[in-house]
């Protein structure tokens, strides 16, 4: 069997199919360092599931009885601690990508995926990052066609740490690649932030790339 510590990742499923969950759970508890450490069918339930267990991942399904998953998304990050939100759905549809990434979500996975790729998105989510499965860039890229799309200004070194952003890194790895602390970076992310008039680094991502501010 595999063991658990104290540094693995916390995962709670929020999925209102049995058959999903069970099959998610199987999946990855091959994984070494993640460990499920609970199940939720409805809305309510995840709330009340990550309120006792404080995972530090939520794999939410979006369509859920009653109250959808998109709508509790803001609930579920708002808790203390916060955990952070992978979509894990079926549906592709640019309006749900963008409305999980304006709701908060740190990841968007399609249900088709292989156990690496999911696994990848957790380790990826967890450390700092974000990710989105090349299936649902599109709508990142081309959706709000028709949103302001006045200037913005930002420095060569915004841009630098935007497309590190855009390719997933933690602010650790943007940090060693351009050189800078910590605080050089949550800094830099301030400003960006503000630029972008966004408040998530996926939102950021998002922005970014719709509006052709990295490829």
């Amino acid at each position: 069997m595999k063991r658990h510590d104290s540094a693995s990742i916390r995962v709670v499923l929020v999925d209102d199919h049995e058959v999903v969950r069970t099959g998610l759970r199987h999946m990855l508890d091959r994984c070494m360092g993640i460990e499920i450490v609970g199940e939720a069918s409805t809305a309510d339930a995840a709330l009340a599931c990550v309120s006792a267990r404080h995972p530090d991942i939520v794999l939410l399904d979006l369509k859920l009885p009653g109250r959808q998953g998109l709508d509790v998304l803001p609930d579920l990050i708002a808790l203390h601690p916060a955990p952070q939100v992978i979509v894990l759905t079926v549906h592709d549809d640019d309006a749900l990508v963008l409305g999980a990434v304006r709701a908060g979500a740190a990841g968007y996975v399609l249900k088709h995926a292989g156990r690496d790729e999911l696994e990848s998105a957790i380790r990826r989510v967890h450390a700092g990052g974000n990710y989105f499965s090349s299936d649902v860039l599109g709508a990142l890229v081309h959706g709000e066609r028709h949103a302001d799309r006045h200037d913005i200004s930002l420095t060569p070194r915004e841009l630098e740490i935007l497309k590190l952003l855009a390719a997933g890194c933690t602010n650790r790895e943007i940090g060693e690649q351009l050189y800078l602390s910590p605080d050089t970076i949550k800094t830099h992310l301030r400003n960006l932030y503000r630029k972008l008039e966004v408040d998530s680094r996926a939102h950021a991502v998002a922005i970014a790339l719709r509006r052709g501010l990295v490829e």
